[in-house]
């Protein structure tokens, strides 16, 4: 084996070059450090890329391909005009043998590489290390995978050791020289990476690409909510998407696209299938027939810049929660969590989908919109902020309604529930009913979701007390009362052992409460599910209290409506509530037509404005505002309100009812009143 000199190690890359991570490649038999020299000799035998490559031991099914991307990262392989070649360093390793240079190939690539062996000049353990690749390094990891895989390397290489009864790594011999003969980066030598679209003059985009997205607020509704399956990895998506749309520059069947996945990515045909989804979705592929597809003139116009700025604008064209995304972040940096809670609150997810915002989030950095302030969580580049002042974005969806204040501990209103302060309940209590390690702060979004809804609601809290307790606000004769256990999981689901059914039967008779509720993020088992009616337990999960709550600003509904789903036992259904909301509804409906009949009659010259009660059941038997035509009854009790002397919206004489002024007037007059109800 011929050992180089350190002066002929590989030369160091600045650190905010290196990468992250080194290759995970399978382990085998014979170690890591045969399996890599195994794939650089496969590349240099020109082995096709769609090989499987085995080895001894392992039950890897990556392809030749799969493996040179894992490696390039590092520099160990690249790719010139379509054919991988491997570095001349890892020609070097292979032709000498010598696993220090290996070792110092990733320490000129990879971060806390020397950091981490000089480390070890003193033993400690894994624990030890990520803290100091944590707070000393800046590096955002929160497991210790990425410790654990430089470790594993390095037991291979035999550099380093492990002590079973310490549970601590040291260095070897052989460590020890190695680490004599290395440079490594302090961390005072650390530059913070400042933001490089700083100097940044005006935004790179094309004009083609900034037209795409002047849409109005309904067609921004009406994108998807998912970018959908992209092969290969996010870094690297221009470089796909430019092979792909290549490929279909003149038509090609679906069998020929199919094959190139297959030898190009070495995916299945579901996946491949669900990429031709996701083209189709943002517009980059037309179906010319049954079997053939071409790429848009819209892809051909992306491939002449190839530019992720303007797949970004592309994308938003199409896909929900894009540019709205940059929105949030201009607020405050959020992480990937708290990002998918927003999308599920304010701008119409389904679900809390982590993998789809991961997903924006990559392509984000890679057109320099967005960067990581801090380990997680992700702030507005200069061009982020550029971009967000001039694309049209979609407003959030909630209705509008009033602001909360908070007075002596409780919700009450003022002027009018903001929109966003409903979207901060929301959001709490989403991200609340997932955070274990902290079960008061469930117990306390609970109650305010819950005086949201129009209940004196309190927070009681502790070991061995009722989490939250509810009383509908009315006399005592006609008022009940609730007791609410809450339930916070990390995983989202709660299972029947978190669930003391006897002790809550014993809060109950506590408390004299009428009804039992346990709210938490979602509730699966079967079995919970009928333990909970047995013991006449109400299962309130997260999706089901936003709706009420959503519910309730769009249609407002008295406590006492709310009787009906405390009232239930085992897994909540909110649609009882459908004949309450729909009531109301009509009767929003019917206040408006009159108004419209009456108004729109002010000026006719035969009636001079004047109408029966039977006048306008025929003017409004047809109006398709109704799904049943209203009743006279119903007609003449909306009469009697409207005209009553404090609502004063019409008059009345002997001839018939008139209108007294605008549909305006009359919202006018509303308002006043609602206002004049606030709790001071």
């Amino acid at each position: 084996m011929e050992e180089f000199n350190s002066t002929e190690y590989p030369k160091h890359r600045e650190w905010e070059a290196k990468v992250f991570s080194l290759p995970k490649i399978p382990r085998g038999d014979e170690g890591q450090p045969a399996v890599l020299r195994q794939i650089l000799n496969a590349v240099i035998n020109k082995v096709p890329y769609n090989t499987k490559i085995k080895f001894s031991g392992s039950q890897s099914e990556a392809t030749l391909e799969h493996l040179c991307r894992w490696l390039r990262p590092i520099g160990m392989v690249h790719k010139e005009s379509g054919v991988w070649k491997i570095s001349d360093e890892s020609l070097k390793w292979l032709e000498s043998n010598d696993d220090l240079y290996l070792t110092a190939i990733f320490c000129a690539n990879v971060r806390f590489i020397g950091e981490l062996l000089v480390k070890l000049y003193t033993p400690k353990t894994i624990m030890d290390l990520l803290e100091i690749a944590q707070e000393e390094y800046k590096l955002s990891w929160k497991t210790k995978s990425e410790i654990n895989n430089r470790l594993t390397w390095f037991r291979q290489l035999k550099i380093v050791e492990f002590n079973d009864f310490k549970h601590t790594y040291f260095l070897t011999k052989k460590g020890l020289d190695f680490i004599s003969k290395i440079d490594y980066v302090t961390p005072e030598e650390i530059k913070i990476v400042g933001d490089i679209t700083e100097e940044e003059k005006e935004i790179p985009v094309s004009v083609w690409a900034v037209d795409l997205c002047e849409l109005t607020q309904e067609q921004l509704r009406k994108r998807k909510p998912s970018i959908g399956y992209i092969p290969g990895d996010i870094p690297e998506i221009c470089e796909t998407l430019s092979g792909y749309i290549q490929l279909m520059y003149s038509p090609i069947t679906k069998e020929a696209f199919l094959n190139y996945s297959k030898e190009t990515f070495n995916i299945a045909v579901s996946s491949a299938s669900s990429f031709i989804t996701t083209l189709t979705n943002i517009d980059y592929i037309e179906r010319k027939s049954i079997a053939l597809y071409e790429s848009s003139e819209l892809a051909k116009t992306w491939l002449t810049s190839k530019s992720a700025l303007d797949l970004v604008y592309c994308i938003h064209s199409k896909v929900l929660f894009v540019f709205e995304l940059l929105k949030e972040l201009e607020i405050e940096p959020l992480d990937v969590k708290e990002l998918a809670v927003i999308a599920k609150v304010s701008y119409g997810f389904e679900t809390e989908r982590i993998e789809e915002i991961r997903k924006r989030i990559n392509i984000f950095k890679l057109a320099l919109l967005i960067q990581e302030e801090t380990p997680g969580k992700f702030s507005l580049t200069e061009r982020g902020k550029k971009v967000l002042n001039v694309v049209t974005i979609q407003q959030k969806q909630i209705t509008e309604s009033e602001d909360l204040t908070k007075k002596n501990g409780n919700i009450t209103s003022n002027n009018s529930i903001n929109n966003s302060m409903i979207d901060e309940c929301l959001m709490e209590l989403r991200l609340a009913a997932k955070d274990s390690s902290n079960p008061s702060r469930f117990e306390r979004a609970i109650k305010t979701a819950f005086a949201l809804l129009g209940f004196n609601a309190t927070w009681l809290g502790g070991s061995g007390k009722t989490d939250v307790f509810l009383n509908s606000p009315s006399i005592p004769k006609y008022s009940y009362t609730v007791i609410i256990d809450a339930k916070s999981t990390l995983s989202g689901v709660v299972s029947e052992g978190q669930i003391d059914f006897v002790t809550l039967k014993e809060h109950k008779k506590l408390h004299s409460a009428d009804y039992v509720a346990v709210v938490g993020f979602s509730f699966q088992s079967e079995r919970l599910i009928q333990r909970a009616i047995d013991h006449k337990v109400i299962l309130v999960d997260v999706d089901s209290l936003e709706k009420l709550i959503k519910f309730h600003y769009e249609i407002p509904l008295q406590a006492d409506a709310y009787k009906k789903i405390f009232s239930q036992v085992g897994k909540v259904d909110i649609s009882v509530l459908k004949e309450d909301r729909r009531l109301i509804e009509r009767s929003g409906q019917l206040i408006q037509a009159i108004m419209d009949c009456l108004i729109e009659e002010s000026f006719d010259l035969i009636t001079e404005g004047l109408l029966q009660e039977r006048d306008i059941y025929r003017s409004l038997r047809n109006n398709d505002i109704f799904s049943t035509p209203p009743q006279l009854d119903e007609i003449s009790e909306m009469l009697k309100f409207l005209s009553s002397p404090f609502i004063g919206c019409i008059g009345r004489s002997k001839e018939g009812y008139y209108a007294l002024g605008s549909l305006s007037d009359a919202m006018n007059k509303f308002n006043f009143y609602a206002k004049s109800c606030e709790a001071k």
